[in-house]
């Protein structure tokens, strides 16, 4: 069993305040780079039997309404937090901060987790985990919840773009095992943006 489902070299967050035009041209390479990893050889969770009949994700149109500014909140605690997972597997995480920011006039708070696996040398040691569930999730996208990647570290102020979102890898193979959003990483409103269930 396959216990990375992370993928974090190919889901940059873009930090930085940016015109609509640009943010949809990012969201069209994103789109074109997760559908080219799935149909690749190594990257992909896709058995050779689903290839066959991959063309492409379903994704929520482009929508600026969820690129937003948030506040990074540098957790200095030695916190950590014991996730449930879509296996029997339960990996710890260190809670490396919070995200403070608004959707539709409410405001959300999003907890940034950080392996505690992951090795100082390692390829992905800056790589971070925004786990999430929605008004959404299990109906307009993935039961589980959603993830963003992030790098640290990150600055005070920076931008949330959910059209990023994208599914663990457990959504289209058993043959993974996906980290569960914490109950309190769950946002009340309809993200209606980033990739939905399933492919065509």
């Amino acid at each position: 069993m396959k216990l990375n489902p992370h993928f974090s070299f190919l889901f940059l967050l873009f930090v930085g305040l940016s015109n609509a035009q640009n943010d949809k041209a990012a969201f069209e390479h994103f789109k074109d780079s997760l559908n080219q990893n799935f149909h690749g050889v190594q990257l992909s969770p896709l058995s050779p039997a689903q290839k066959t009949i991959f063309n492409q994700l379903n994704f929520y149109e482009f929508n600026p309404d969820f690129v937003v500014e948030a506040r990074f909140e540098r957790n200095l605690k030695d916190d950590t937090v014991a996730l449930k997972t879509t296996t029997a597997r339960i990996p710890v995480y260190e809670v490396y901060g919070y995200l403070h920011f608004e959707l539709n006039g409410k405001k959300q708070k999003l907890a940034v987790l950080k392996s505690s696996n992951t090795a100082p040398d390692d390829e992905y040691a800056d790589y971070l985990s925004v786990m999430f569930t929605d008004e959404t999730s299990g109906k307009g996208s993935y039961s589980v919840g959603r993830y963003m990647g992030l790098h640290a570290p990150l600055p005070e102020k920076l931008v949330l773009n959910f059209n990023h979102t994208y599914n663990p890898y457990c959504a289209y193979s058993n043959r993974y095992s996906c980290p569960i959003p914490p109950a309190e990483n769950h946002i009340n409103v309809a993200v209606e943006a980033g990739v939905k269930p399933g492919f065509e």
